[in-house]
Formats: structure tokens, sequence, C-alpha cells
């Protein structure tokens, strides 16, 4: 074997090493939107569900609990999509030696529009119910 032949596969192991690992770090990224997506909607949820009960009348007024609870299910959901975003933005820069275009993948550009839409109906919801 050449030293040619030799440093292309070299160069090709490498390629399909980075390879590999953007792949494992987009598998954790969707990891990352589907635990995200299922607190924030189940706190969404939660917090919906007893804003109506109280406004319904089944519930006191005095039982907010719940309420917050949700709250903080969705805020979690968001502050662990936001640090899955930040954890893949900052790993594939590393992998791709610097270089900013391998990032922006679809798994990526959903998780952003996703954690934007989630800080939106957060926002809207805490401020439908207490003010």
């Amino acid at each position: 074997m050449s030293d040619e032949t030799a440093a292309t596969n070299k160069m090709d192991q490498l390629e399909l090493a980075k390879l590999r690992t953007s792949l494992a770090l987009e598998r954790t990224l969707l990891a990352w939107i589907r635990t995200g997506l299922t607190l924030i909607g189940f706190g969404f949820t939660l917090s919906k569900f007893m804003h109506d009960m109280i406004k319904t009348g089944h519930f006191q007024a005095t039982l907010h609990y719940p309420r917050e609870v949700g709250i903080a299910m969705m805020a979690l959901g968001i502050i662990g999509l936001g640090g899955g975003v930040m954890d893949y933005r900052r790993r594939m820069i590393r992998v791709h030696d610097g270089v900013e275009s391998p990032v922006w993948t679809a798994a990526f550009m959903v998780s952003v529009v996703l954690l934007a839409l989630s800080v939106y109906v957060m926002i809207s919801l805490v401020i439908g119910m207490y003010f």
C-alpha cells in the first residue's frame, strides 16, 4: 500500500468518525426535543386544566399550586431544550473544526422554532393567568 493510499484511507476514516459523531449528536438533540416537548406539553395541560377548573368554580380559588407546578414544568422543559440546543451547537462546531454550516440541520431548526414557540406560550399563559 502506498503512502498516498494510506493517507486517503486515514482521511476517509476521519470523515466517517465525524459523520458518526454528528449523527450521535443529532440523536441526542432529538432526545432533548422529545423530553422538552413532553415536559412543556404536560405542564401546559396541567396549568390550563387547573386554570379552567378554578374559573368554572370546580375548585376553590385558593388552590393555585397545580398551575404553578405546570408552569414550572414548562419552564423546566424550556430550559432543558435550550440547554440541549446550545450543547448541540457547541459540540457540532467543535467536531467540524469551527465550520458553522453543519450546525443548521433540520433537527436544530425544529428545536429552535419549538423553543421560541414554547417561550411564547408560557409567557402568554402566565400573563393570561395573573394579569
